[in-house]
């Protein structure tokens, strides 16, 4: 038996050594889409070793499609998945030797291409450390909406009752379309509640942006990319929607394309009524804090639009390396809008002293033509890029108001205003972007660039009286506006991997030349002055499930046109809203750190922040010192006038932590939860001469913590019809002028497909309780102002959608 044990035990230790000193060995790879050539993020890949099916090991590919797995040398068989796609699988592979397997290309599966677009299929909210990614097809609630139902379902972006948006309860958000700067004037809330659905394929939400983005925005970047379809063939959708409030619907999107090009196009028509109101009740003192009297505004606002909305856009596949597409888009929308105004001033015991109306009929004509050209060059399959973009976008717009005043109930003694007006707009930009991968398995990166953008703004603004049928001029508050900026801006990042680890270190230089001319004043205010924007960037992978990163970037806040138009808006004469022209930009650093972790079934991503901003711009109110002289019944009545402005004001930091949670338990569920907790603390002063010229210096501050959430829940129900709903809080605001409740919606939508799955139903509630208004109260010197406003109301919708091939 002693004999027997001695070579026993000699070969146990012989193979217990040779087992722990077996070869290790790399596997890697990029996985791409064979369809579009874009990389697969979170592909799976799965190695079992052929001679012990028990011994199972992979991971799962980064945002770049790439996988790198440490293995023991020997016999394998791989698979690599990825959902609504062919897997990929090869028998029995000898891995003597680290093994680079260059592009693996899946195909999608049949099934899959028959739908109108992958984009049907992928999740709602795809989570990166660096940027969030919203992909529109699979969101139910906003099916027949617009951009700004698409924005407010955005994890970290909120949309208020005014259709103002937020990024981490930041407004001076940028928003971008395909990667580019719009307009000069910015993406108004009116401009994104005309843009429709139909015509977005994702939304990027990047909070902390490299050195390769433009540096405006101190909160961020959402950047809205438009669908253009890569499927062979004639491929699109018709889709029409019916709502009230009163709207109707109809776009359509088509595609063809061949071998060696690709024609798209994309058409919304909508007519659409917005009925809606706002509630001004003033209390005004005198310097002792006594009462001097009250003033209670009502305004009724009936908006009744019509848009036309048209982009047409042609690929040509130059070779298999090279692409250049031209698309020229055409807007035109018409508005006739009604705000009624009922005007009720009292004494100081409350006595009634004069109740009088003031109606403007408001009747508008927008017209934009765009053209934008792209020319892309890929050297190779490593990412080695050159593009150049050129986009041309001329503006129009003609704004008629009709104004007329009564001063008691059932008067015949009105009187009559006009205000016309005319805006003139011309941008354009041209920019390079060139990215050079290089290295062992190219894991650095150089990339470069530059960036032009140049706009050209002119508002003319007439206002007067209709007097004896004869237009007489008011040269006190008729004027023109001449804005002219330009912006040149270049860049250089490197980027560079070391195994778990990746760096990325760029600075952004840009050039600003500003011109604000005001003619009739003969007032000019040139500026010019150049900006360095740094970024650093570290990512650190713990596993192929669990990543960190820690960033910093530099940004600017640039006023907008419309910040420093100083004509006011006179739909009333005592409640005004005007921009400062001597607004100055303002500047952030930020800095985040990002912790991404994925379970079996549950995604958490959470993000805390710093950013500290000095001359913020700042929406404040002040009491002018005019007054508006009111005549009724042989008594003069002097209404103290307020106005709404923007200011440069101090210095502002910012603390949060942003948290998203998602749970998919089963096909088909999908529950999501998005928290934000932020500290402002803003301290400064800004100065205004009052109508008697005074110096007027007012300490401003926000020093308040608030937050938002969002719930979004999606199950299938009976019949195989889809449920959706949506539940938004937008938490208090405060500042130490104002005070802001906090608003909550509630949305839902049902949706079902038909016609074996050609065509689909769709049902849809936003604000199913009507309640999101807001409600603020503004404290001032000399006094008191309680406001409501309610910009659009509860909306019920039903979309019919078909697909074409």
């Amino acid at each position: 038996m002693k004999k027997i044990s001695l070579p026993i035990l000699l070969l146990f230790a012989f193979l217990s050594h040779s087992q722990s000193t077996l070869k290790k060995i790399k596997i890697t790879g990029t996985v791409v889409s064979q369809e579009t050539s874009q990389p697969l993020e979170y592909a799976t890949v799965i190695l079992q070793n052929t001679n012990n099916p028990a011994l199972v090991t992979g991971g799962i590919t980064n945002q770049k499609g790439k996988f790198n797995i440490t293995v023991d040398a020997g016999y394998y068989d791989i698979l690599v998945e990825f959902i609504s796609y062919k897997t990929y699988e090869k028998k029995k592979y000898k891995f003597l030797n680290s093994k680079d397997f260059g592009e693996i290309k899946l195909a999608q599966k049949a099934e899959q291409l028959a739908g109108v677009e992958l984009i049907a299929d992928k999740t709602t909210v795809e989570l990166r450390l660096d940027k969030k990614i919203y992909n529109v097809g699979k969101d139910l609630t906003v099916i027949g909406g617009s951009a700004s139902d698409v924005l407010n379902n955005i994890p970290s972006v909120s949309v208020d009752a005014q259709g103002t948006i937020s990024l981490r309860g930041n407004t001076n958000v940028k928003i971008l379309i395909n990667g580019k700067p719009s307009t000069l004037s910015g993406i108004s809330p009116e401009a994104l509640k005309q843009m429709p659905v139909s015509s977005i394929e994702k939304v990027e939400v990047i909070t902390n942006p490299s050195s390769k983005y433009s540096s405006s925005g101190s909160a961020g970047i959402l950047n809205i990319i438009l669908r253009k379809n890569k499927k062979s063939g004639i491929s699109g959708s018709v889709s029409t929607t019916f709502s009230d409030p009163k709207s109707q619907k109809i776009g359509t999107v088509l595609n063809l394309k061949r071998k060696n090009f690709n024609l798209f196009s994309n058409t919304a028509y909508t007519d659409r009524e917005r009925p809606g109101y706002s509630l001004f009740n003033n209390d005004f003192y005198d310097s002792s804090g006594i009462t001097t009297g009250y003033e209670n505004e009502y305004r009724s606002l009936d908006r009744h639009s019509k848009n036309l909305t048209a982009t047409l856009g042609l690929e040509i596949l130059l070779n298999t390396s090279s692409s250049l597409t031209n698309s020229i888009s055409y807007t035109k929308t018409t508005g006739l809008d009604h705000t009624g105004i009922s005007i009720i001033n009292f004494d100081e015991p409350s006595d009634f002293l004069v109740n009088r109306t003031r109606n403007t009929v408001e009747d508008s004509q927008l017209e934009t033509v765009s053209y934008a050209a792209n020319y892309n060059k890929k050297f190779n399959a490593k990412g080695h890029l050159l593009t150049v973009d050129y986009q041309y976008t001329r503006s129009l717009e003609l704004e008629d108001r009709a104004i007329s005043e009564a001063f008691e109930i059932g008067s015949n003694n009105w009187l009559f205003d006009k205000a016309i007006t005319d805006n003139h707009e011309i941008s354009q930009l041209l920019q390079v972007d060139y990215i050079l991968p290089f290295g062992q398995a190219y894991n650095s990166k150089i990339e470069l660039g530059y960036s032009g953008v140049f706009d050209n703004y002119h508002i003319n603004y007439l206002e007067g009286a209709i007097i004896n049928n004869s237009f007489v001029k008011n040269y006190n508050f008729s004027n023109d506006l001449v804005y002219n900026q330009k912006v040149n801006a270049a860049y250089l990042q490197f980027g560079q991997g070391f195994n778990k680890l990746t760096i990325s270190a760029g600075m952004r230089v840009e050039n600003t030349d500003v011109s604000v001319l005001l003619t009739n004043s003969h007032t000019v205010d040139n500026k010019s002055y150049t900006n360095w924007f740094p970024s650093l960037f570290l990512g650190y992978e713990l596993s192929t499930k669990e990543k960190l990163s820690l960033n910093f970037s530099s940004r600017i806040g640039r006023p907008t046109a419309g910040n420093l138009n100083p004509f006011p808006n006179r739909v009333s004469k005592t409640n005004l809203y005007y921009g400062n022209p001597d607004l100055t930009s303002m500047f952030t650093n930020s800095f985040e750190f990002n912790y991404l972790n994925k379970w079996n079934k549950i995604t958490f991503t959470s993000a805390l922040y710093y950013k500290r901003t000095n001359d913020v711009l700042q929406n404040v109110t002040i009491e002018t010192g005019d007054t508006e002289t009111i005549t009724s019944n042989g008594t003069d009545l002097n209404a103290p006038i307020i106005a709404k402005t923007k200011r440069n004001i101090g210095k502002e930091d910012r603390y949060g932590i942003d948290v998203t949670t998602t749970f998919v338990p089963l096909k088909d569920y999908r529950f999501s939860l998005n928290t934000l907790l932020y500290k402002q603390n803003l301290t400064g002063t800004y100065v205004y001469h009052s109508v008697t010229n005074e110096i007027i210096n007012t300490n401003f501050e926000a020093n308040q913590v608030s937050w938002f959430s969002k719930f979004s829940a999606k199950f299938p129900l009976i019949y195989k019809v889809d449920f959706q709903s949506n539940f938004y809080h937008i938490g208090p605001n405060t500042n130490s002028q104002t005070k802001t409740k906090s608003l909550t919606r509630l949305d839902i939508a049902l949706s079902k497909s038909i016609l074996k799955n050609k065509a689909s139903i769709s049902i849809g509630v936003t604000d199913i309780f009507n309640q999101y208004i807001r409600y603020s109260e503004t404290q001032l010197s000399n006094s008191q102002s309680y406001n409501e406003l309610q910009s659009d109301q509860r909306n019920i919708r039903a979309t019919f959608t078909y697909k074409l091939n």
